[in-house]
């Protein structure tokens, strides 16, 4: 098993290792953050030093833009030289357990990309995983770690909770809209632990998912009554979120992340960066697996809803065996969805050939 990453200088920086596809977030975002191109500043004490595609021109494509990476032929090559992982193929999401697994085994912290799993037993079989090899697991939305979060989150401890209306900018559901679905988790999460906010059913009340605008209504439960929340997405709106929560007659409360606040990427994007580092360096996520279980299934509910339900509000109880499809043609209507991660899914043979390689 590798050490676990000590800091024996001020300028050590953490080795991640990557495994990454088209319609991910590492090629534009993540690893241009970790490995700044000469001349940019650096953002993060992270280092990407090790990174695996399964499809050769992604391959191509990631060792042009980043040639100082070495490309593995197998993700388990990677074990031995890095402190923690990225898995980042939203393309290979039916198999994220999978792919977790020899890292989790090794004691590798490991970060998820959104939205988890498809399904609850696969985020389960994750949750699981970690537990058993003590290693930090996380999945995480920019959002969550964003301005704001964190002075809403200590309000909702202090107001009976009557109600919320929440946005957030999309593409589709599927690629953006969980980002408005996790910034409510996370204001929300402490009132959850307390037993007034845990999702008990979820409608997806515009005719389509794959387009703009969305819709989702949430039903939470209460110690007293239960309340319900909306969370309205629109495009076109650049990257923004809000969140009003309804109290008494002694007031409401709100937050938001400004459309273009100042210096973007520092504000949202380098937020989780930062605190996923100090998950790899600590050993310890900053989210509980029933956290991470409760935003997995606040996500595919509204889904169940949409595709299963004709858009009509359905129980938390229909999740229980059931599996959202992975990005690919079978979802599609048309040219829509038409974000990157429907652009270039991976066959049955290529996910095959890689569990098999596993």
């Amino acid at each position: 098993m590798p050490a676990k990453f000590q800091r024996n200088s001020p300028h050590d920086l953490v080795k991640i290792g990557l495994i990454t596809g088209q319609g991910g977030h590492s090629e534009g975002i993540w690893a241009r953050k970790m490995n700044p191109a000469e001349g940019q500043i650096r953002t993060t004490g992270m280092l990407l030093t090790h990174a695996f595609t399964i499809k050769p021109d992604m391959k191509a494509r990631f060792q042009t833009s980043f040639p100082d990476v070495e490309m593995v032929a197998n993700p388990v090559d990677m074990i031995e030289h890095i402190d923690g992982v990225y898995i980042d193929d939203i393309n290979a999401i039916s198999i994220y357990p999978q792919l977790a697994r020899p890292f989790l085994e090794a004691g590798i912290p490991t970060f998820v990309n959104r939205p988890f799993a498809t399904s609850l037993t696969k985020g389960q079989e994750m949750i699981d995983m970690a537990a058993q090899f003590g290693t930090a697991l996380l999945t995480a939305s920019t959002w969550e770690y964003s301005e704001g979060v964190g002075d809403l989150r200590a309000r909702a401890a202090e107001m009976p909770i009557l109600g919320y209306v929440a946005h957030n900018s999309m593409s589709d559901y599927y690629s953006h809209g969980l980002h408005g679905v996790w910034y409510i988790h996370a204001i929300l999460k402490d009132e959850i632990k307390k037993g007034r906010g845990r999702m008990t059913a979820a409608a997806y009340h515009t005719p389509d998912w794959r387009t703009s605008p969305g819709m989702v209504v949430f039903e939470h439960e209460s110690s007293e009554i239960g309340y319900y929340g909306a969370l309205h997405m629109a495009s076109g709106a650049d990257g923004n979120a809000y969140m009003r929560i309804f109290g008494d007659h002694h007031g409401d409360a709100e937050a938001r992340i400004p459309a273009r606040p100042l210096e973007f990427q520092y504000n949202t994007w380098n937020a989780m960066q930062l605190v996923t580092q100090q998950m790899i360096e600590t050993g310890v996520s900053p989210q509980t697996g029933d956290e991470m279980m409760e935003k997995l299934a606040m996500f595919l509910l509204p889904f169940y809803s949409i595709l299963e339900g004709g858009g009509d509000r359905v129980e938390r109880s229909v999740l229980d065996h059931w599996e959202l499809p992975a990005p690919g043609p079978a979802l599609m209507k048309g040219d829509h969805p038409a974000d990157s991660a429907f652009q270039a899914p991976h066959t049955d043979a290529e996910l095959d050939a890689l569990l098999n390689m596993l």
